[in-house]
């Protein structure tokens, strides 16, 4: 991991370097005093992380943090300085980390480990372009890693987790403040609840970056709200009503495509997590799957293959005890067989 540092303080950027180096695979590719040095160097030492001190003369950190964004947006950035009062500031730029000086040992070592993270993810997209992580919703919130499986988000709080969801709920939209705080903030003044909710979409955006994964969230305006944007990250729930809505007339040739999209439902959209607003979806996608497991059940029946009726019966139960409660409802229309 290359690293670059900047401050003007040339004790506390020796400092630094001194603890860098003593950190296993941290090779410090340039240090400097003067910002715009810094910015004619970046090309040169291409960094994989920044640190940089927030009091500077000329170009603060905050502004220096602006254009190195402009030239390299993946680049992590790590904010240095001797009080917390620039911190709401900072987080407009992303950052890994924002550390007070003097920087503990223990601190770095957790903030180079996130670093760390992230990059190993990156090179394993870069060896499998092709491939993107997919989100999974049907069942817990999780990631699928190409090639090496689920996992969950590391969320440091349930309001940045729900947060996270709710926007991925209402992905493409912007999502009012207002909203935002009577979701999660319900009672506190406003003034508070802009300042948590600032918080948690840098806490949001800070776990996506060390989960690897490239999902932006927009700012709507000064004060109008957020808006998730998925990128080139896929999403299951997605992929599987894409596959669900393109099955053709059920009959003896396609039985099997019917039984791959019925085992593709994995479970509940966003089962676990007891999130009132996500039950209309929950419902509707619950709603769906009955009613291709119905179809296919019938056309079992109606060809006299009795075990595999009740096999896919089976499954109904097995999947979710609310199923049963729409056992004497009609077929979806729309859905017919062939």
């Amino acid at each position: 991991m290359r690293a670059l540092l900047v401050d003007d303080e040339k004790l506390a950027l020796l400092h630094l370097k001194n603890m860098l180096e003593q950190q296993n695979g941290v090779r410090v590719a340039g240090m400097f005093s003067d910002a715009n040095r810094a910015l004619e160097e970046i090309g040169e030492t291409a960094p994989d992380i920044v640190f940089l001190d927030i009091e500077m003369p000329e170009i603060d950190g905050l502004e220096l943090a602006a254009r190195i964004r402009a030239l390299d947006e993946a680049v992590d950035i790590v904010f240095t300085s001797g009080s917390v009062r620039h911190a709401l500031d900072a987080y407009e730029f992303y950052p890994l980390d924002y550390m007070r000086k003097p920087i503990n040992r223990q601190r770095l070592g957790q903030t180079l480990d996130r670093a760390r993270h992230r990059l190993e993810h990156e090179t394993c997209r870069e060896a499998n372009p092709n491939s993107s992580p997919v989100l999974l919703c049907l069942g817990p919130l999780r990631v699928h890693y190409p090639g090496t499986g689920a996992a969950y988000l590391k969320w440091r709080t349930s309001k940045a987790q729900e947060l996270f969801a709710y926007l991925l709920h209402n992905r493409g939209r912007i999502v009012g403040r207002d909203e935002l705080f009577g979701l999660l903030w319900n009672g506190f003044d406003s003034e508070r609840a802009a300042a948590q909710l600032y918080n948690t979409v840098y806490t949001v955006r800070a776990v996506l970056k060390e989960a690897g994964l490239n999902i932006s969230i927009v700012k709507g305006g000064p004060v109008s709200g957020y808006r998730l944007e998925l990128g080139q990250v896929q999403l299951d729930v997605r992929q599987w009503e894409e596959e669900a809505a393109s099955l053709p007339p059920i009959g003896p040739g396609t039985a099997v495509r019917y039984e791959a999209a019925l085992s593709r439902y994995t479970g509940e959209y966003l089962s676990g997590h007891d999130y009132a607003w996500a039950e209309s979806e929950r419902d509707r996608l619950r709603r769906l799957w009955l009613g291709h497991a119905r179809l296919l059940e019938e056309f079992y029946r109606t060809s006299g293959k009795k075990a595999e009726a009740e096999a896919v019966s089976q499954r109904v139960s097995r999947l979710s005890p609310v199923f049963r409660a729409f056992d004497s409802e009609p077929l979806d229309r729309g859905l017919t067989l062939g």
